[in-house]
């Protein structure tokens, strides 16, 4: 099996999940990101996904750590590594290791971007799961904002080459979310030039210890 195919064990922990979380009375938020959302999106990977990294914003996190308590591996805790900033928290699911991070912020001023799941959430494509359920997955805009500020180009120009082929379905969300952190003079050029098909150089994150409140 190559990187472009999800494993078994991953199959069956994302049904398992979205039984759960789309089984609440009042589902929160939630969507389906990191490689496995990519893979989904038929966007190539160099490895397979090992893991499940689900998104949500930090008025969520409760509810869903309550809903996926039968499979934690402890409670959710703040994160500033690697200068992000995120409440996490771990879970096992049919022996695959899923992590729900919540209220996702990457860098400083002037890089630095916001996840909100639920604005993001109309704009994620919906996958088909056995059983008629149902994912939504990360955004294509988001996550090549992502990849850029982690300087992972060759993700970035993956992404870039899924966006182009249908840009009236992935540029708009792309522009507000620029627009919304404040990144179009940072990450323009680069994002114009993947949208044409060239490479370009990583741009430079700023990796300083993470403060929250310090954007412009």
């Amino acid at each position: 099996m190559d990187g472009n195919e999800l494993t078994y064990g991953i199959r069956k922990a994302i049904v398992g999940l979205a039984e759960k979380l789309n089984g609440l009375q009042h589902p929160p938020a939630w969507l389906l990101g990191g490689s496995c959302g990519l893979l989904l999106q038929g966007i190539a990977l160099s490895a397979q996904p090992r893991d499940v990294d689900l998104f949500a914003d930090p008025e969520d996190a409760e509810e869903l750590h309550q809903a996926l308590s039968p499979y934690a591996a402890g409670q959710p805790v703040e994160d500033y590594g690697g200068g992000c900033y995120s409440l996490r928290s771990g879970y096992v699911v049919e022996g695959v290791q899923v992590e729900l991070v919540c209220g996702f912020e990457i860098g400083s001023a002037p890089l630095q971007y916001r996840v909100q799941v639920k604005s993001l959430q109309p704009f994620g494509p919906l996958c088909g799961l056995p059983g008629g359920l149902t994912v939504g997955l990360m955004p294509a805009a988001h996550e090549l904002i992502y990849s850029l500020l982690r300087g992972r180009l060759d993700r970035a120009a993956a992404i870039a080459a899924l966006i182009r082929g249908n840009p009236r379905a992935h540029v708009p969300l792309l522009r507000g979310l620029l627009a919304a952190n404040r990144l179009e003079r940072q990450l323009q050029p680069q994002i114009e030039t993947l949208l044409n098909g060239d490479p370009v150089p990583a741009p430079q994150a700023n990796r300083q210890a993470y403060t929250r409140g310090n954007s412009a």
